[in-house]
């Protein structure tokens, strides 16, 4: 038994070192106006990872010359970014299709208007320019009140991308690998595009959405049979529910396309969004159907968590098999980009018992690790919170008398507000850091959590949030905000010593120099 154990470890071993070969692209880019170029490697197709690379270009010829190697054991994509560094109009974007043992070479003229693209070398077939995008160019019909154009615009162009890929196919004969992501592409185009548009839009013209919506949703079904039809070969049902529609577009083998990803990555964020609508116009349905409890029951624990297991209730309500998985994936990736821990670590663990095999666990796992490490922290003497946590506050004035003869950082934030927290991930130990010992003090209003105290004070311990900190009531909220004229979340501003205050001028995203600068004069005042 042993032996045979033995032998079984040793072909799995000789298997992957078979399969698992170099890729790769040898780089050349010719009237590179800047001394120095980076391009940036963008690997597909879920766990982004970004890796910059600067190079020193030849100086005399202006051509940088650089070789990217990889090591594959199965075909995927990524995207090369590459860009003069002074060049104002943006990076040039490069789409690859790679398979084990390919070896490229890539040439770009940046004179040229088309930068003068060549690729040859093994894999060639695969890697010709193909003027596709799953990308409609839709912002001139944002505010359209009726479906009409947007329609009309992607259906067009679901034909046009149709054309150009059989004409590139029997150009060039590409691999059945690339055929079929590039045919499920064109089968997902119009569903997905479609999808984004008209949840964007809605909040272009809400007033007339409310009217139009059913004609909207009558599109979007009609589009979503059709797209799980074509991609399987059969004929679409319309007579169809919203339900069974989005579970028959579950196509595990439609997974190589990127429309196909994007398509389930705006179903999972577009429900989220119609179930929280559900939750207030239609209360008692909604609490039955997903939380299998009554109303006040059910409202608790969807308030405890609107993001994380939501999410989850719609992976498992709608999808299975390695669609189900992309999701979860899509699920952690989202989590940990908004910094929002909440319930993690027990639906990883879920996930790690429903896919053992998953080659997404070991993405995932330092990110979970990490939360587990942070959630053991526990309230210390420098996290101090305002008298009866602040809810009897109710205005500005009130907030000065507490900060009176001290420069403080205001943080307008709220434990459901994902840039919040995001902000506070990637600024608040660094802009701590810099004020180390020099007498900024740090004040947390927390706004909309009066029913959150449990998740609010367990942010903070998360965050290591040290400073003063407020669970602010809609009074002192809307003073607060009126005041400093703030106008979404989070909002930033800056107290100083006379009891003055103003707005950051660090926009949002953060920029922190800019933070920190306005934070030093403040202080020298």
């Amino acid at each position: 038994m042993k032996k045979l154990i033995t032998a079984i470890a040793l072909l799995q071993l000789c298997t992957t070192l078979i399969w698992a070969q170099n890729t790769t692209i040898k780089v050349i880019v010719a009237h590179v106006s800047s001394p120095k170029y980076f391009y940036i490697l963008h690997t597909l197709p879920l766990k982004q990872e970004f890796t910059t690379k600067t190079y020193q270009v030849d100086t005399v010829t202006k051509t940088l010359t650089a070789t990217i190697n990889l090591t594959l054991d199965k075909p995927t994509s990524f995207t090369l970014y590459f860009n003069n560094g002074d060049d104002k109009s943006g990076p040039s974007a490069y789409r690859f299709s790679l398979s084990p043992g390919y070896n490229l070479t890539f040439k770009a003229n940046l004179a040229k208007p088309d930068k003068g693209i060549e690729v040859t070398g093994k894999g060639s077939e695969d890697n010709q320019p193909l003027p596709i995008s799953v990308y409609a160019k839709a912002d001139a019909f944002y505010g359209d009140t009726l479906p009409n154009r947007i329609t009309a615009l992607i259906n067009s162009q679901q034909a046009t991308n149709k054309k150009i890929l059989n004409d590139y196919i029997a150009r060039y004969n590409p691999s059945a690998q690339f055929k079929k992501a590039q045919n499920y592409n064109v089968d997902y185009y119009s569903a997905y595009n479609y999808l984004a548009f008209k949840e964007n839009n809605k909040y272009r013209q809400e007033r007339e959405y409310v009217r139009t919506k059913p004609l909207w949703d009558k599109i979007q079904d009609s589009l979503f049979a059709t797209a799980s039809a074509k991609a399987k070969g059969q004929k679409p049902d319309f007579s169809k529910s919203e339900s069974d529609l989005i579970s028959d577009l579950n196509n595990d083998d439609a997974l190589v396309s990127e429309a196909y990803q994007l398509l389930l990555q705006n179903i999972l964020l577009r429900k989220k969004e119609w179930l929280w609508n559900e939750s207030s116009n239609n209360p008692g349905i909604f609490f039955k159907q997903w939380y299998n409890a009554d109303e006040e029951s059910g409202r608790k624990q969807f308030n405890d968590d609107m993001e994380n297991l939501l999410k989850e209730k719609i992976i498992k309500a709608y999808f299975t098999g390695k669609s189900a998985e992309f999701l979860y994936a899509t699920l952690f990736t989202e989590a940990e980009h908004e910094s929002n821990p909440k319930n993690i670590p027990l639906i990883f663990n879920r996930f790690k018992n429903e896919f053992p095999k998953s080659k997404y666990t070991a993405n995932f796992q330092p990110f979970v690790d990490d939360i587990l490490k942070r959630e053991s922290q526990t309230i210390t003497d420098k996290m101090i919170f305002a008298a009866d946590n602040g809810t009897k506050l109710t205005t500005l004035t009130e907030v000065l008398a507490l900060t009176k003869g001290k420069t403080v950082l205001v943080d307008m934030w709220g434990t459901w507000c994902g840039p919040c927290r995001e902000e506070i991930e990637k600024n608040s130990k660094a802009v701590k850091e810099h004020f180390k010992d020099k007498g900024l003090s740090y004040l947390y209003v927390a706004n909309f959590d009066s029913n959150n105290e449990s998740t609010w004070k367990k942010l903070i311990t998360y965050f290591n949030l040290e400073g003063t900190h407020i669970l602010a009531n809609d009074l002192l909220n809307k003073d607060i905000m009126t005041k400093i004229k703030g106008d979404g979340y989070p909002t930033y501003f800056i107290i100083k010593k006379d009891g003055t205050y103003e707005l950051s001028k660090a926009g949002y995203p953060m920029d922190r120099n800019v933070l920190i600068k306005q934070l030093e004069t403040a202080m020298n005042q």
